[in-house]
């Protein structure tokens, strides 16, 4: 690893030639060496600009490595999207599955509200969930698990909807 530049030679490379020799030359401090600090203050000027010219070098040089995706266009993969508030102990608003085809979108589940039913009802719904998904695609759990909150609830209707009457 290289050497890093010491934070006086950074500052002084911000100053004019002239500045510098007349801080750190014989009336100054005496650490001016014309062998030396010419390169070392164009060096800390301007090494960020270079790094990045070296760096957009180095990326272009390495090839860009695709991967076949054809594969795995007809795998089926399931998330389970839950519409609840933000925290650990707030109720499950409502409750729906999306399927895709490999990076598409191809069915949902409708989501039904879950106000009401306990906890292990929601969870006897979300297993009838899995025994449809795996009958019909083959999924036999859910990739993922979204959660929105319950103002984005399609369904109407809905008493998170500001049109819910009171």
């Amino acid at each position: 690893m290289a050497k890093a530049i010491p934070e006086k030679c950074k500052k002084c490379a911000m100053l004019s030639a002239a500045q510098a020799q007349e801080l750190h030359g014989k009336q100054g401090d005496g650490c001016w060496n014309p062998q030396v600090c010419y390169s070392r203050r164009s060096y800390a000027r301007h090494r960020d600009r270079h790094n990045l010219i070296r760096s957009r070098k180095r990326n272009q040089a390495s090839p860009e490595l695709t991967v076949n995706l054809a594969e795995f266009t007809d795998i089926f993969w399931a998330v389970l999207v839950v519409y609840r508030r933000s925290g650990t102990d707030m109720p499950i608003h409502a409750i729906a599955s999306e399927v895709w085809k490999g990076q598409e979108k191809f069915g949902a589940i409708p989501p039904i509200h879950c106000a009401g039913m306990t906890a292990s009802q929601v969870h006897s719904y979300v297993q009838k969930m899995l025994v449809l998904l795996e009958t019909n695609y083959k999924i036999k759990k859910f990739a993922s698990q979204e959660r929105l909150d319950p103002w984005l609830c399609p369904l109407r209707p809905c008493p998170c909807h500001p049109s819910f009457p009171s």
